[in-house]
């Protein structure tokens, strides 16, 4: 045999050996870990199956062992959402106990997070928003969030065998509130000035960690808000994180960076808050009888108010 066949023969054999080292080929396959599948299921604030809606752009799908440290990281686009794509999950012998499952829909620019990269254990992985460095009212003011999902699993590990386990699913949800506010004769109101108007929705918290709970820095958000051809106020839809502490919203309205009226509740006394993955639309009629409603709608859908005039 020449050197280059017995070459040839050594390096089938460490790959040989290499292989039944570090995996399942063998006779007793009782401690093998077995390969499984894992999918992603979107649902709505109602509990409905949304996965092939569309509203899920793109998920990060995190895998940590039991020590919480990183075992893999997959990235999904739309379609293969849409699509149910599977993530096959295979582990070397000796495998892991359990694997937690943390999968996240829809990050992009709007939103501050780490990278993926660098994410080595659990509490690495965060998102923020975006914040201005200046402060009003004790609070920073920050850019609202996307549209955002979250959920995980923690899957125990099925072992004796090398053919495939049960399949599991991460169900992802909502963790962002929508809202609109409207305001009607609100320039009448202030006595025709002409001037800067604005909104101020406050308070939530600007960060939440892996889990999607929330915590950091409370923050504020002044939405774009435009008068339309009827002199109605409106800031169109916006998406907040829920409030700080399971509190109220607070509404201010600004009228060149001064605040000329506040409210936290309707006419009714129902306060300005809203569910994950609803939509709050706050609409305040200054054109007679001062009358604020607060209306809950689902998701991405604006309540229409009319005045009869």
């Amino acid at each position: 045999m020449n050197n280059k066949n017995k070459f040839s023969l050594l390096l089938v054999v460490t790959i040989m050996t290499t292989g039944l080292l570090s995996s399942c080929f063998k006779e007793d396959l009782t401690d093998c870990p077995r390969p499984f599948q894992v999918t992603i299921k979107a649902v709505c604030a109602d509990g409905n199956d949304i996965t092939e809606s569309g509203d899920v752009e793109q998920v990060i799908l995190f895998v940590f062992d039991e020590e919480e440290t990183i075992f893999n990281s997959y990235i999904l686009s739309a379609k293969d959402i849409i699509e149910h794509k599977a993530v096959e999950i295979a582990m070397d012998y000796p495998g892991h106990p359990s694997l937690q499952f943390v999968a996240w829909g829809n990050l992009d620019e709007r939103e501050d997070y780490t990278d993926i990269s660098s994410v080595k254990e659990l509490n690495d992985f965060y998102v923020k928003l975006k914040t201005t460095s200046s402060k009003q009212s004790g609070f920073l003011m920050a850019q609202p969030p996307g549209d955002l999902f979250e959920g995980n699993i923690i899957v125990q590990e099925e072992f004796g065998g090398i053919e495939p386990g049960r399949s599991q699913v991460v169900e992802i949800h909502r963790i962002t509130e929508g809202v609109t506010i409207t305001a009607i004769g609100l320039k009448q109101w202030n006595g025709n000035k002409d001037g800067t108007y604005g909104y101020r929705l406050r308070e939530s918290f600007n960060s939440c960690d892996c889990f999607g709970h929330m915590g950091g820095e409370k923050v504020y958000c002044e939405p774009t808000a435009n008068f339309n051809e009827k002199d109605h106020f409106i800031a169109p839809l916006f998406y907040m994180f829920p409030p700080a502490d399971n509190i109220t919203y607070v509404l201010d309205i600004l009228f060149n960076g001064e605040v000329i009226f506040t409210a936290d509740r309707d006419s009714d006394g129902k306060p300005f808050n809203t569910d994950l993955g609803r939509t709050l639309n706050i609409i305040i009629d200054f054109s007679a009888e001062l009358n604020i409603m607060c209306v809950i709608t689902p998701w991405n859908v604006v309540y229409q108010y009319v005045v009869y005039e």
